[in-house]
């Protein structure tokens, strides 16, 4: 998640969050991009199913979030607890996975994406830190320099930076997973419906996606300018990883708590589809 930021130039407040966006998508094979008009208020982009765009910027600023280490349960909008069969009290239709969520902070303010692949690494047994990622695996760049489909935006230690897209993560992913020469793969599912990646987590496969901070409604925020294109970030975008699913509900777990969240299932889908439906899914 971001903190809040100040565009001078617009005289507008832009709240960033964990991740922030580009403007439009479409599932084209070449990876995403957002490409603004000259003035700023429009914004098109490409983002592919290999390739959708996220962004982060900022200090996470909503609740209370514990300082670190992880916690496990079911909390939000209708709390539930999770049966021995792994289905949500009250809804015995669907299983939630049993996965332990990480919070971000302290150290990482701005760093929900490689939280959120900590989060995953660690349920299948690589022993990993979220800072040891985003120190060492991470590719960055200074904020403003850099396509954040192809590297972080900023450093996720610092509150005022922004963030990435799927595939700045994949890229992380895959160094982890062959140095520890694991047989896991990392596949970028960008493109795929909501209701799609739910089949992975009837298989126990939490899949890593991209939205907005407490499923708020996003919007451009601020643009830079890349080697000759016009780069605009959707805000408050944010990464997490989701880990369960019913008819009305999905849970994810959230690194700016450090739980796991519930959220409902129609306002989730919004969010998802917003930042272009980024997918990771390692199994």
């Amino acid at each position: 998640m971001k903190k809040v930021l100040f565009v001078a130039a617009a005289a507008a407040l832009i709240i960033a969050g964990c991740g922030q966006s580009e403007s439009s998508s479409d599932n084209s094979a070449a990876q995403s991009s957002i490409i603004s008009e000259t003035d700023g208020n429009a914004a098109a982009g490409a983002s592919s199913a290999s390739g959708a765009a996220g962004f982060s910027g900022g200090s996470e600023t909503t609740g209370t979030p514990s300082a670190s280490g992880s916690t496990q349960g079911v909390s939000g909008t209708g709390q539930s607890s999770i049966s021995e069969s792994g289905s949500v009290d009250g809804d015995s239709q669907k299983k939630l996975i049993n996965i332990t969520a990480i919070s971000q902070y302290p150290e990482l303010p701005t760093g929900c994406e490689v939280t959120s692949l900590a989060t995953v690494l660690n349920y299948y047994g690589i022993d990993i830190d979220k800072c040891d990622i985003g120190d060492n695996y991470l590719d960055k760049g200074d904020v403003g320099t850099v396509d954040f489909h192809e590297a972080f935006e900023g450093d996720p230690r610092d509150e005022s930076s922004f963030g990435c897209y799927a595939p700045v993560v994949v890229k992380a992913a895959e160094k982890i997973l062959s140095e520890r020469q694991s047989q896991l793969t990392v596949s970028e599912v960008s493109g795929s419906e909501l209701e799609a990646l739910f089949a992975y987590t009837d298989k126990d496969i939490p899949v890593i996606v991209w939205g907005t901070q407490d499923c708020q409604q996003g919007q451009y925020t601020v643009t830079w300018n890349v080697d000759g294109r016009d780069l605009t970030w959707f805000s408050p975008e944010h990464c997490m990883v989701l880990a369960g699913y019913s008819d009305s509900s999905v849970w994810v777990a959230d690194p700016i708590y450090g739980e796991i969240k519930q959220y409902d299932i129609n306002v989730f889908k919004s969010c998802y589809d917003s930042l272009y439906k980024q997918a990771i899914v390692i199994q």
